[in-house]
């Protein structure tokens, strides 16, 4: 466990956060759900293929598509509130903001509903599917999980995301961060909110510094998890920070003593493959783990790539990484590896909107990636690179001034957290971040990976935080206890 903290003023814990939040539950109004939200309707929102579900209500937010022709095209976002459950409710609701850029928030909300439970009992809790994602305005394009793995294939990707692009009912150039933002201040207004809490997770946390930059008034508290620094160029690190995460995680198994016995020369195995699919990819069929239909699929160094990348984000399924590498290692078949990564990679392209990945990334990123990069030899290499070269020079885009990374100040409280192996955005980002904001505190997770508030000694943290609206004298006692999974020896599952 790491803490950090710029508040003005750190004391030790003390069990302080419970009284502070009944002290300001007596601040709110006691009315009735039905009365507080008589204009929307009772909606079921699921996540997981359905697995898990929460009643909220449900309703849309009409914006013009450019808001320079206020008067032009409009778009219905949809957003949806989990009503607080007390009668007593706080004036200052908690928004949440998805990843991707793709996610929809809607998408997230019968998880978030769990570790922001307590949250919950006071605060409203509020998710408006960005513009261009879940049902405001979908750009959604279909690929084949294969695509998605074998990244070296531009040509048949960027063909289909022509044909996707000529499908798609918008005008694209108007879906980056400032127009999500945008977006966001207005269902503000639309409800009559004076100000209320972020939370932001992955690239959600760059929409959340967004907001907070251009309506530094209307943000009480903001949580970032899995945090984006001011500066960061989206993609362009990705290649050295999955390659720091895998190293991080083959450390580990050479640590642990079972792990070290059953895979052994780990890091090496890892080098020899990555060699051998390199020089001679390997054709094999896969049987999907989710259709049950068996795929051709030609194994080359950027498969093995697009699979670990996938496999990198959760520390569950990081900790089957040393078994499926020594597997393919050893008895030269990658099968396995390659049916784990299509379960996530179908995830993948179910919950998010690539198009909308593409008008983020060409209207913001891609015109100031840093020149001169060169990370070929990496897992990745220079992929990122080179898909972003390729399509935004004709995916339409208004991109942005140079400002638009430079970092600011606010005296906000900021909630920071990473988890100690994630491969996208490391602890590393949290501390440059927290290097911005005065009043923050940077919580690591130990052996976890991309967005720990789910862990319910940070959900506890996290209430603790939204309910005094403070980074000091929160209780992180229990960080201590936090750490990775065990490793999966074997088909059985992970060790005792």
């Amino acid at each position: 466990m790491r803490i950090q903290s710029n508040a003005a003023a750190a004391a030790g814990p003390i069990v302080h956060a419970l009284l502070a939040g009944l002290l300001l539950a007596g601040t709110g109004t006691a009315i009735g759900q039905d009365d507080r939200w008589p204009d929307l309707e009772k909606c079921e929102l699921s996540a997981a293929g359905g697995r898990i579900t929460v009643s909220a209500r449900c309703g849309t937010l009409s914006v013009p598509e450019n808001r320079e022709q206020p008067d032009g095209r409009t778009l219905d976002l949809a957003w949806a509130v989990i009503p607080a459950r007390s009668s007593t409710v706080e004036p200052d609701p908690v928004v949440f903001l998805a990843g991707g850029p793709g996610q929809a928030a809607r998408d997230i909300a019968p998880i978030m509903q769990g570790p922001f439970g307590d949250v919950n009992r006071t605060r409203d809790l509020i998710f408006l599917d960005q513009r261009g994602t879940g049902g405001s305005n979908a750009l959604a394009c279909e690929f084949d999980e294969e695509l998605m793995m074998a990244e070296d294939d531009f040509d048949e990707l960027e063909r289909q995301l022509r044909s996707c692009l000529d499908e798609l009912d918008a005008e694209v150039e108007h879906y980056a961060t400032r127009d999500g933002a945008a977006d966001l201040d207005a269902l503000r207004a639309e409800l009559g909110i004076e100000n209320w809490n972020l939370v932001g997770g992955s690239y959600g946390t760059r929409m959340a510094q967004v907001y907070l930059r251009e309506y530094p008034d209307r943000v009480r508290s903001m949580v970032l998890d899995g945090v984006v620094p001011s500066r960061l160029r989206l993609g362009s690190e990705h290649a050295e920070k999955l390659d720091q995460a895998l190293e991080r995680l083959f450390e580990a198994c050479a640590d642990d003593a079972a792990c070290a016995e059953r895979f052994p020369g780990l890091a090496d195995r890892f080098v020899e493959l990555k060699a051998q699919y390199a020089e001679q990819p390997l054709a094999i069929q896969v049987t999907h783990p989710r259709t049950g239909v068996a795929e051709s699929i030609d194994f080359s160094d950027e498969t093995l790539a697009g699979s670990l990348r996938f496999l990198a984000y959760a520390p569950e399924s990081q900790m089957m990484i040393p078994y499926l590498i020594h597997e393919a290692a050893t008895t030269g078949s990658p099968e396995r590896l390659a049916a784990q990564a299509l379960i996530v990679g179908d995830q993948l392209t179910d919950t998010l909107a690539i198009g909308l990945n593409f008008s983020v990334g060409c209207a913001e990123d891609w015109p100031h990636w840093p020149a001169g990069r060169d990370v070929s030899g990496t897992l990745l290499g220079n992929s990122m690179q080179e898909l972003y070269g390729r399509i935004c020079a004709w995916w339409p885009a208004d991109p942005v001034g140079v400002e638009f990374f430079e970092a600011f100040s606010s005296d906000v409280p900021v909630l920071l957290l990473s988890g100690e192996r994630d491969p996208v955005t490391p602890p590393e980002y949290g501390d440059e971040a927290a290097r911005q904001y005065a009043n923050s505190l940077h919580l690591v997770a130990e052996g976890r990976g991309h967005i720990v508030v789910t862990n319910g000694c940070i959900a506890g943290i996290a209430t603790q935080f939204v309910d005094a609206g403070s980074v000091d004298d929160l209780d992180t006692e229990c960080m201590e206890s936090i750490g990775p999974e065990p490793f999966f020896l074997d088909l059985l599952g992970p060790s005792p």
